[in-house]
């Protein structure tokens, strides 16, 4: 079974694959000075913000097609299950996360995932089992409390100028390329 974790990896290798075959004609123009080393950088960098931005929609649509999971706020958590909507409010009060959304899916997976944009919009991922009244609430409330910290301490944002770095790396290594053993591309 496919997780929303492996879901987020999926996007950052193919964001990152995409990005180095964009590379590509971006040497290219730079090669044939249609553009300059910084306008090259800046096309590169740009393609990764982008990246970044529709990271949340990505994961919204993924788990909305192949989980089948529904979004509710806290205020649909608190009609059917008031303690674990007080416990996720204090929880994102404390760490200053406006409006968070729990993704929830129908199963009995234990898998705790968050995601969102610069703190913003958070989702939680959680199985239909969580939201239901039972003892094993109390024992799950720690991790999510330790999920919802570990979201307001990511940043995505630094994985995708990693991966501007890298593809900045390969344009000047296809540049060298042709310079060097007149590669042509």
């Amino acid at each position: 079974m496919i997780r929303p974790s492996k879901v987020l990896r999926i996007y950052y290798l193919t964001t990152f694959l995409i990005g180095l075959g964009l590379t590509v004609p971006v040497a290219h123009a730079v090669r044939t000075d249609d553009v300059g080393a910084r306008g090259a950088a800046l096309l590169i960098l740009s393609w990764n913000v982008l990246f970044v931005m529709v990271l949340p929609h990505i994961l919204d649509w993924a788990e909305r097609r192949y989980f089948k999971a529904r979004f509710l706020a806290l205020e649909e958590v608190a009609k059917d299950n008031p303690e674990l909507a007080e416990m996720l409010k204090k929880q994102c009060d404390k760490l200053a996360l406006p409006g968070l959304k729990l993704a929830v899916i129908d199963n009995s997976d234990d898998e705790l995932f968050s995601y969102g944009l610069w703190r913003n919009n958070p989702r939680l991922f959680v199985s239909n089992d969580i939201l239901s009244k039972n003892p094993l609430q109390r024992e799950i409330a720690p991790s999510i409390e330790a999920e919802l910290t570990r979201f307001a301490s990511q940043d995505h944002t630094l994985i995708f100028l990693m991966f501007a770095g890298f593809q900045l790396m390969a344009q000047n290594l296809l540049l060298f390329a042709y310079n060097t053993y007149h590669i042509g591309f």
